[in-house]
């Protein structure tokens, strides 16, 4: 970690050595390193570090933007050159008004000193033990444990100047057996806050009764999805619904329907980059602090998030959701949480007369952006419920859906939920959901 007061430092230099109308830098360093086993061993043991420096200016409307990976004094002089000589020669930006200004707000450092130093040996040992249980079933144990530390910094010629640093731990296992597969995994920015007995237990259970599936016909089902699920389709709102950029293109199920109730009524969903609930930076990459932006509230459209440009284009204020700048994805909800409710898994499980308990959707993507339809498959674990009791394995289907619909057909939620990670955070529950469409099967 470079350390705060030389980051800095580093920021006021690059606004120094600008001469035009304003001034943006955005300092990431990071160290990751990651443990990955696959076949019951470890194959890799790999970490680096790496920092860059991003320099984006306007002049009037016009908006270039370089990076480095070296602070040496001639090639910060060169990525400020650079920034402004491709500048010079774009068109103007006619919705561009101005790069952020500062607010008065608290960062917080979502710093844990054991993830930051945790060693080898500790990630090894940890996948060890996966690997002990997985050989002495018979079984192949996959995944990886990764460690990272990281610190963000922006500045610019307004009076913006924050700083921070995080960590984030990832323990992943997948456990294959000749006809299964079964699926766990944690994020915490505490490395010692993994429960990697739960894990262990998880992934090897659903492998262990996932062996020897049936194949079903496919239809409209009542599902039980567990965070894993859930996650990665509310996830897919984030991009396809949830921002300035998808409303102002068209592309939002929510245009003209703020205020209005669009999902079910037990359906609350937010971000929140201050929550205890998710793994965030307290500010986004154009310095403004996050605030907490209220998606569905009792099942009613509330908004959705903004950076600077899509917000001075509606003459609103930027929400704290700005990528790393120029972004086409730009802005994007990046802690996203849904609000759990009273009932458990078991409970949910033990209310399906006839249905299917699904432990993980894979490759999901939008078929219908604008009507928030998406396809995917299951995987790592389908099950057949029946008179409210799982009975046997089935072999993964197919999904069509529409996410909004999925919303409104929610039964139940539970009271447990966990935080998924990659590259931004959810936190979802358990959720019993009807009419779930299937529309395909395979031959595992």
């Amino acid at each position: 970690m470079i350390g705060k007061e030389r980051v800095l430092d580093i920021l006021k230099n690059v606004i120094s050595l600008s001469s035009v109308d304003q001034t943006e830098a955005l300092f990431m360093g990071e160290e990751s390193y990651l443990t990955g086993f696959a076949n019951n061993y470890i194959h890799r043991n790999v970490g680096g570090k790496d920092c860059s420096l991003s320099v984006r200016v306007a002049i009037g409307k016009k908006v270039g933007s370089a990076m480095v990976n070296s602070f040496s004094k001639d090639a910060v002089k060169k990525v400020v050159h650079d920034a402004i000589l491709i500048a010079k020669n774009q068109r103007e930006n006619l919705d561009f008004v101005s790069f952020a200004k500062p607010e008065k707000r608290k960062d917080r450092d979502f710093f844990v000193e054991a993830t930051a130093n945790c060693t080898p040996e500790f990630r090894a040992e940890y996948v060890s033990k996966i690997l002990s249980k997985t050989k002495a079933k018979g079984f192949i144990g996959s995944g990886k444990f990764e460690t990272n530390a990281l610190e963000v910094a922006v500045a610019n010629s307004l009076g913006v100047e924050r700083y921070t640093k995080l960590t984030i731990s990832t323990l992943k296992s997948v456990v294959l057996t000749d006809t299964s597969s079964g699926y766990s995994e944690y994020s915490s920015t505490d490395v010692n806050k993994i429960p990697l007995e739960d894990i262990i237990r998880e992934s090897v259970e659903i492998a262990e009764k996932s062996e020897n599936p049936v194949s079903i016909e496919p239809g409209k089902y009542e599902v039980i999805l567990t965070p894993y699920a859930l996650a990665d389709l509310i996830g897919s709102l984030s991009y396809i619904a949830l921002n300035a950029r998808a409303m102002n293109e068209g592309m939002s199920f929510l245009i003209g329907q703020i205020g209005k109730k669009v999902v079910g009524e037990n359906i609350t969903m937010y971000d929140d980059g201050f929550s205890q609930e998710t793994i965030s930076l307290p500010f986004d990459f154009e310095g403004v602090p996050k605030k907490k932006v209220m998606f569905f509230d009792k099942g009613v459209a509330k908004g959705v998030v903004y950076d600077t440009l899509s917000a001075y284009k509606e003459g609103k204020k930027s929400t704290g959701h700005s990528l790393p700048q120029p972004n086409p994805y730009s802005p994007y909800p990046m802690n996203l949480i849904m609000e759990g409710g009273e009932s458990s898994k078991e409970k949910m499980i033990s209310h399906v007369k006839k249905g299917l308990y699904v432990q993980r959707f894979w490759y999901t993507n939008p078929m219908d952006p604008r009507n928030t339809v998406i396809t995917g498959m299951t995987r790592d674990g389908l099950f057949l419920i029946e008179n409210g009791k799982i009975t046997k394995p089935v072999k993964n289907m197919r999904f069509i859906e529409n996410i909004a619909t999925v919303l409104n057909n929610v039964l139940e939620l539970g009271k447990e939920r966990k935080i998924i990670y990659d590259m931004a955070s959810v936190t979802a529950p358990y959720a019993r959901i009807k009419d779930f469409t299937f529309t395909g099967k395979t031959e595992f």
